[in-house]
């Protein structure tokens, strides 16, 4: 499985990287701090799950979802958001976007887990 972790906070990119690859060895992990970076990313590492931060700088994480979702060669990558912002209307148009998942941080880990079929190894 190949996981691009999209947020501009580089201490969110490592927790998360860190309990994600300790939850499966079978995980590739990339990052990018911006929407820019990811844009790029997403195109030649063909993810199946990007996790996505709302608010970055230049393209926030709604235009990027919906450019992913627009692309034919990305538009099956599975996007879920985090977010630290999860509102109602922030969750409305993630998912209109075309976010499969919107979840609030602090991250309830199982709940990603459970949506990007992981388990926790022991």
């Amino acid at each position: 499985m190949r996981v691009l972790i999209v947020d501009d906070e580089l201490e969110w990119q490592e927790l998360l990287t860190e309990v994600i690859g300790d939850a499966h060895e079978q995980v590739y992990i990339e990052s990018a701090v911006d929407g820019f970076e990811a844009g790029r990313k997403v195109r030649w590492l063909k993810p199946d799950f990007v996790l996505l931060d709302l608010g970055m700088p230049g393209i926030d994480g709604i235009q990027l979802c919906h450019s992913i979702k627009a692309d034919p060669e990305t538009g099956s990558t599975r996007v879920i958001a985090i977010t630290g912002s999860h509102t109602t209307e922030n969750v409305n148009r993630l998912l209109e976007a075309g976010a499969e998942h919107c979840l609030a941080k602090p991250l309830d880990y199982d709940k990603l887990f459970t949506i990007m079929g992981l388990m926790r190894q022991i």
